[in-house]
């Protein structure tokens, strides 16, 4: 069990809940799966905030996005809460969402309505006082 988990592990990053679910699909048992978790995490093959935060930035210097959608982007990779606020506050320290969103406006420049630039914006997970400072758009 354990070198099919590690073989699982040398494919890419992976969490702890990633881990455990590959673990329980394989039919480990429940000790099996907590000592083999420990293992790895001792090791340093399974560190869900080092991880959390290597995303983060890759993703953010990959596609502007605000707060909002990188923070649903890391809960839905299976992180827990307190990781994700850790990995955003190291994610956004030294960057400023208002000059990410203007990458983004200027990267689509053919979104030229302001319903529209307000929507895109939305939809990236950027706040609405941004929002109404770069574009003016009253709402959704």
């Amino acid at each position: 069990m354990e070198k099919a988990a590690l073989r699982y592990l040398t494919r890419r990053d992976r969490t702890e809940a990633q881990v455990r679910t590959y673990l329980e699909r394989a039919d480990a048992a429940p000790a099996v799966i907590a000592t083999l978790l420990a293992q790895f995490r001792r090791r340093g093959y399974v560190n869900d905030a080092a991880y959390a935060v290597r995303w983060a930035g890759a993703r953010l210097a990959q596609r502007p996005m605000g707060r909002d959608r990188l923070e649903a982007e890391l809960a839905g990779r299976g992180f827990e809460p307190t990781t994700i606020v850790a990995a955003l506050a190291q994610a956004y320290e030294g960057r400023n969402e208002q000059e990410l969103a203007r990458t983004l406006l200027h990267a689509r420049a053919g979104v030229r309505t302001q319903p529209k630039q307000a929507a895109l914006l939305r939809r990236h997970g950027f706040d609405e006082e941004i929002i109404q400072h770069l574009v003016g758009d009253q709402g959704p």
